[in-house]
């Protein structure tokens, strides 16, 4: 998918001369980023104690679904949400196979449903969860049934939670063979599973889920999924489709080409692109992380930021550039600066949130050290891609028009 966050038929960029107008631009770019991300609203189904709140927890990079938290909505449906968290979830926490209830159950559900589409399309619900425990290894005839007669136009994913085996099962094989109304089947360990002292299960599928609810979702309930989630490659992949359109942009006004004493217009360029990135992580945009984006751009020395000398010594490390001609810059060396400037970016994010979700802090001193290093080896070896980029899950998913699941 091809992202322009640019448009180039507005006025040019504001022009940063001081430090003030760098300040002014990162948050001007970060409020509007955050207007664009949206919401996503989940609702998820399952009955007591399947693991539905360690399933939110997991997935999410803030803990939503914490005991006692949430308010609720109906008889039977809690909401939880976070403020300035772009994510909502309704959640079903006490369903019972009664006939009574599910009936309660089918009716709240639909009138949650309907009730939102009535609302602005980011109120919608976009996507349910529908959680089994993998352990039952049975679907009871009145679960069965009662599925089917949802009667949802929301997509349905069927999560197998707690499960112990990497292999597909039996009963995974049995789900598949039912003619159910949803679009895949994902067995799924939301936290690792300690067997005893020497062997511990580790955590799988989440990042199926990640990949399978993002398929599914409307674009205007992507940007939000992708920031809630803790799936470190699905916010890389995103954010390398946006460093391309402002490598993209950096090369239409690198054409002019550029002299120097124009560059701080490339510079607004890349810093709204490293706010973006920012905001797609979804990591805390305060002072202090606001001061540890601009020391690292700093120590990065991107030709948009300094100097004749230093832009010069610069442009020696791409092949087949060399020194500056002209005083200017031309198109393809905006480009090239940018995207490895935004290339650098991501991977110093990825290691900076990698320590995060394991408890660690990273000082600002080593994301510096990071940026530079990943600045310096994108610029040499005129790499365009991610490292070590890891492809999606290729999980096949059934047009709307299709009944049941997707064969594997």
């Amino acid at each position: 998918m091809y992202i322009c966050p640019i448009d180039l038929t507005q006025k040019e960029p504001r022009e940063m001369e001081t430090y003030d107008d760098l300040i002014e631009t990162i948050i001007e770019s970060y409020k509007k980023a955050q207007a664009e991300i949206g919401q996503c609203n989940i609702l998820i189904i399952g009955k007591t104690g399947v693991g539905k709140s360690t399933l939110i927890n997991a997935v999410f990079r803030e803990p939503l679904a914490e005991t006692g938290e949430g308010y609720p909505v109906t008889q039977d449906i809690r909401q939880y949400l976070k403020k300035g968290f772009p994510l909502r979830v309704y959640d079903t926490p006490g369903l019972e196979l009664d006939a009574n209830q599910l009936k309660r159950v089918t009716k709240d559900v639909g009138e949650l449903i309907e009730s939102k589409k009535r609302e602005n399309v980011k109120e919608h619900i976009h996507v349910v969860w529908y959680c089994i425990n993998h352990n039952a290894n049975r679907l009871e005839e009145i679960e069965k049934e009662w599925l089917k007669s949802l009667g949802l136009e929301v997509p349905i994913i069927l999560i197998l939670t707690q499960t112990l085996t990497g292999k597909r099962s039996e009963f995974t094989a049995w789900l598949e063979g039912q003619n159910l109304p949803v679009r895949q089947i994902i067995p799924v360990l939301a936290r690792p599973k300690e067997i005893d002292d020497e062997h511990i299960i580790k955590e799988c599928g989440l990042d199926q889920i990640v990949q399978t609810t993002l398929d599914l979702l409307p674009e205007v309930a992507q940007k939000a999924f992708i920031n809630a989630t803790k799936d470190i490659n699905i916010k890389a992949r995103r954010a390398f489709n946006y460093v391309t359109s402002y490598a993209t942009a950096a090369a239409a006004t690198g054409a002019t080409p550029i002299p120097f004493s124009d560059t701080p217009i490339l510079a607004t360029e890349q810093v709204v692109m490293l706010t973006h990135i920012t905001t797609i992580f979804g990591l805390p945009f305060d002072a202090g992380f606001i001061g540890t984006m601009i020391s690292s751009i700093a120590v990065v020395g991107s030709a948009s930021l300094l100097g004749r000398a230093i832009v010069s010594n610069l442009l020696k490390m791409i092949p087949g550039v060399g020194t500056v001609a002209g005083g200017v810059i031309s198109g393809a060396t905006a480009s090239a600066l940018t995207l490895a400037l935004g290339l650098a970016y991501i991977e110093a994010l990825k290691r900076y949130m990698k320590a995060k979700l394991q408890g660690k802090e990273m000082s600002s001193s080593d994301l510096s050290k990071i940026l530079l290093e990943q600045y310096k080896y994108y610029v040499q070896s005129g790499r365009k891609t991610m490292q070590e980029e890891e492809e999606p899950k290729n999980i096949p998913i059934p047009s709307e028009a299709d009944d049941g699941v997707a064969e594997k």
